[in-house]
């Protein structure tokens, strides 16, 4: 979440196998197990197979709320920009986009993000990425080790402060923005709330289960989806 890094493949299939496969050995064997991975509810993420690599990994699964896309907004966000590209790229042969996933892939990585002014390339690696044309120019030069690496550390560190500051100035513009062009009024055809409802469970820190006062009927809800009555 914090890079913005974006791993990709063109699969023929999506069922568990395939995810499955494709989290192990594209995700886990390259850039090692994250602590969390956070999901829609497909069936090929919520079958056994899934959930015992997950369990054998050590990796947390979180699913997001049914019908509630802004729960991962930021792989919605990367689907938005990645698909269009795609296609441009693919306009002279449409059945063969698979062959430009990667170019588009690594486009993306390697262009400077707006919320936190890095590319997902360097805040990923902590170095920006070499191009075919850079590779002539280049001179094989030994090195120190461990000054490099002390370097990186420092690199990274700076890198995380400011890309959080820039991330959080996006997000404050973002707000200001969509606040002044809100309609806050209200009319007859505004949606009403129904209820009452009663929190039996929290899920997350935004999602909660809850449950109708007289009847057994229960759901899994946001906060935004929440109003007190008392």
């Amino acid at each position: 979440l914090f890079s913005k890094f974006v791993v990709t493949k063109a699969v023929y299939d999506n069922t568990s196998t395939t995810a499955a496969r494709f989290l192990l050995y594209d995700v886990f064997m390259i850039y090692g197990v994250p602590s969390e991975i956070i999901t829609d509810n497909g069936r090929h993420f919520t079958s056994s197979l899934y959930k015992s690599l997950l369990k054998l990994a050590d990796c947390c699964p979180a699913k997001t709320t049914p019908y509630n896309p802004q729960a991962n907004g930021q792989c919605e966000r990367h689907n938005a920009t990645l698909v269009p590209n795609l296609v441009a790229l693919s306009n002279h042969s449409r059945s063969r986009w698979d062959e430009n996933l990667l170019p588009t892939t690594f486009n993306y990585n390697a262009t400077q993000h707006a919320s936190t002014s890095y590319t997902p390339f360097e805040l990923m690696f902590a170095r920006a990425p070499r191009f075919i044309a850079d590779l002539a120019s280049d001179l094989i030069i030994p090195t120190d080790v461990q000054h490099n690496h002390d370097t990186m550390k420092q690199f990274i560190e700076h890198v995380k402060i400011a890309a959080r500051h820039n991330t959080l100035k996006h997000q404050h513009i973002a707000k200001q923005r969509y606040d002044r062009n809100r309609d806050s009024s209200s009319n007859k055809f505004s949606s009403k709330f129904i209820g009452p409802y009663i929190i039996i469970n929290k899920l997350t820190d935004k999602t909660y289960m809850v449950q109708h006062t007289t009847t057994d009927h229960r759901a899994q809800v946001t906060v935004q989806d929440l109003r007190s009555i008392n």
